[in-house]
């Protein structure tokens, strides 16, 4: 076997455990009140083959996380659709009705839905890589979103662009998670070193 075809079957393997665990995070991902938890344990899956390679597991692996974050990301996960719900209400009365200071709480909860988009990119990040209570995910989430505002930007568009794709080439769909997490957390370990950095140079 020469290096052409030991690269082409790395790459397959390669492919072949993202399709796989994409497949996984969609089935656990199918009763909605399951995508934190899944979701979790798709970045946990991530976050082992970035530090050891594909060879860190796929199957037991992802199960694995799924069960260590379950209780945490399922409650985040409950309160973040609650969010979600709050807003949308709040917009829809808002576009509706005409009132005093509409305007004011208008641009009022535009703020409030930018820092839950924010914090919304790495509540999954804080879930797969800390041990923190429920309050201290949603806070550290937010602070990281707010302090690495240009980090936080690139998520967004890297988010953005995957979508893009997929609605364009809907084939992508079957690789969409696993490589949109794996992208993602790339820049949430960069990251992650700046931090552990920072608190070094306080120290």
């Amino acid at each position: 076997m020469d290096k052409s075809e030991n690269i082409f079957l790395r790459i397959l393997d390669i492919f072949t455990h993202f399709l796989l665990i994409n497949i996984l995070w969609i089935i656990f991902c199918l009763p909605i009140i399951t995508i934190f938890p899944s979701t979790t344990a798709l970045l946990g899956v991530v976050r082992k083959w970035t530090s050891e390679g594909i060879e860190a597991g796929l199957l037991s692996l992802f199960i694995k996380e799924f069960k260590a974050n379950f209780k945490k990301s399922f409650l985040i996960g409950i309160l973040w659709g609650i969010a979600a719900i709050i807003l949308y209400v709040d917009y829809t009365i808002l576009l509706q009705y005409e009132f005093t200071g509409r305007m004011i709480l208008l641009t009022l909860l535009i703020f409030v839905t930018i820092l839950y988009s924010f914090t919304s990119v790495y509540i999954f990040f804080v879930l797969a890589n800390y041990e923190l209570s429920i309050l201290h995910s949603i806070k550290n989430a937010l602070f990281i979103s707010i302090s690495y505002i240009f980090h936080t930007l690139l998520c967004i568009f890297v988010i953005g662009i995957a979508v893009v794709i997929t609605y364009f080439v809907p084939i992508f769909i079957l690789i969409f998670g696993s490589v949109l997490a794996f992208t993602l957390y790339q820049i949430f370990d960069r990251l992650s070193y700046k931090i552990q950095r920072a608190k070094q140079q306080i120290n």
